[in-house]
């Protein structure tokens, strides 16, 4: 997830709202489609209204819910649609100078590039600050994914797991347990499924998995990659029994006892980061398959 600082908040007014509340061009139909084409993402979903309704509060929306490599991704894109005719003009401008024609000086051509990369600069300096930030994490893309399908207990969970990690483990551990259970019932529920009898979480993973085409032994060919794919599908399975045997063990549910020994902060950083990467997975392959599925926040 990025957070902007308020002058590059400014920043992007300037640059993508020339009119107050738009996005350089866009109608409502091609904005839509603009973030269907390039992110899969429905811009105009409840989850991107946190900071206003308009085109140019949606955008900072899907910002603040996204990872620092898709935000890179959609700054250059748009960038690039802002400065069309630029670009293009000085691709004639570049065709003349090295035309036989020699329409086009020295100067000229030099000069026109310079301002080019005068006018680029604020954008790349911006880009190489988010560069700097971590992109390769499960957080930032669950956060989203959870938000924009209103995946409510599951965006709570994931909170609670992460900011305690440090100060209070058992907490974490907790919570990545609960956050998986969430994402198996929503499953299970979206889907029309019968709660198992033992709500136990590999129970709960068992029923989850099974329309979403991750069981291990089910309709994966016997090649190489399908075999390991397999492997991977097994793990899975055992990961969560884990997560869930160590919420039992070491986490809040069942009380703590005197003299209880705390659990070390990077077995509660493990317990999360898997809980919180095999959550993405089951999101995203359910996003995938069944995209109708979409929930709707539940009325207050």
């Amino acid at each position: 997830m990025v957070k902007l600082k308020n002058y590059q908040v400014d920043e992007l007014r300037e640059w993508f709202s020339p009119t107050p509340g738009y996005v350089l061009d866009f109608s409502n139909r091609t904005f839509k489609e603009f973030f269907e084409d390039h992110f899969e993402t429905n811009i105009y979903a409840e989850a991107f209204t946190h900071r206003g309704t308009s085109k140019f509060n949606r955008f900072l929306a899907f910002v603040d819910h996204s990872p620092p490599h898709v935000v890179i991704e959609l700054l250059e894109l748009l960038w690039k649609k802002k400065n069309v005719e630029r670009d293009h003009d000085l691709e004639i401008l570049e065709h003349h100078y090295h035309s036989d024609a020699w329409t086009v000086s020295r100067d000229q051509y030099n000069q026109a590039v310079a301002n080019t990369e005068r006018e680029d600069a604020p954008l790349s300096k911006l880009i190489a600050s988010l560069a700097t930030l971590p992109s390769h994490t499960a957080a930032p893309h669950l956060k989203r994914v959870s938000a924009e399908w209103t995946l409510d207990t599951v965006e709570s969970e994931f909170s609670r797991a992460f900011d305690n990690i440090e100060n209070d483990p058992e907490a974490a551990v907790t919570a990545a347990c609960s956050m998986l259970e969430s994402v198996f019932k929503s499953i299970i529920k979206a889907r029309g499924l019968d709660l198992p009898k033992s709500m136990e979480i590999k129970a709960l993973y068992r029923v989850a998995r099974e329309p979403l085409g991750l069981s291990p032994d089910i309709g994966i060919k016997d090649t190489q990659i399908e075999a390991d794919v397999r492997d991977i599908l097994s793990a899975l399975g055992n990961a969560i029994k884990g997560i869930g045997a160590l919420r039992t063990h070491a986490g809040t549910a069942h009380g703590r006892e005197r003299g209880f020994r705390r659990l070390d902060p990077r077995i509660a950083r493990l317990s999360v980061n898997s809980a919180s990467s095999i959550a993405l997975f089951m999101v995203e392959t359910w996003e995938k398959k069944f995209p109708e599925d979409k929930l709707r926040a539940e009325p207050q």
